[in-house]
């Protein structure tokens, strides 16, 4: 265990600019996404109010899956390393892992904001309790795979000339850390199943 802790702060401090800029992307997706509920029109909020009222009906009369909830969970989040792993594996790539982790930070973030909106205090705490939990792990899963995937496409732009032996050996270490960064996100999915259903039907949530 202090093995790994001593790897993944050395990790964290030698990639710390870089850490920086995909923080800074993430924040701009959640700040954008947030303000972009101010804008939308009144029709269009009352849809998804409904969305929500339906959700909860819906909801109620079935018996919710945890091991379904995770399968779906598992695969969306699964879809998004997979493209941050190919696109780290090209020289090109950078600016568009820049974009999904942007696009990720829009997707909670507007979630945030609508939630806030149309409950208010309801929403703030159904925010802390029910959706930042797990995208604690998620979020910082998605920060790592990002940052390792960056790195290597780096990696790639500095070394075009090297010996396939070497290529060989960086790429399946780079596929390693790919997949330790998603094992964060595996816990943040465990979470989402079995956790997070129980918070969003709390009494004070939907009632």
């Amino acid at each position: 265990m202090k093995f790994i802790k001593a790897g993944f702060s050395s990790h964290v401090k030698g990639n710390f600019s870089l850490y920086i800029l995909v923080l800074t992307a993430l924040m701009i997706g959640i700040v954008v996404g947030t303000f972009t509920v101010n804008n939308i029109t009144e029709v269009q909020r009352e849809q998804i109010k409904e969305y929500i009222d339906k959700f909860y009906q819906i909801a109620k009369s079935v018996e919710l899956n945890p091991v379904q909830i995770f399968k779906q969970s598992l695969l969306n989040n699964f879809v998004t390393v997979f493209l941050l792993w190919i696109l780290g594996a090209t020289i090109v790539g950078i600016p568009f892992i820049f974009l999904i982790v942007g696009v990720r930070g829009f997707t909670l973030g507007f979630s945030i904001g609508i939630m806030i909106k149309e409950m208010q205090l309801k929403g703030v705490l159904l925010t802390i309790l029910g959706l930042l939990p797990q995208n604690i792990f998620i979020l910082l899963g998605i920060l790592f795979t990002s940052v390792t995937a960056i790195n290597f496409s780096l990696y790639l732009l500095k070394n075009k000339k090297f010996f396939f032996e070497e290529l060989i050996s960086q790429f399946i270490s780079y596929s390693f850390a790919v997949y330790a960064g998603f094992l964060f996100i595996m816990l943040g999915c465990l979470i989402e199943s079995y956790v997070t259903p129980h918070v969003l039907f709390l009494p004070i949530f939907s009632s």
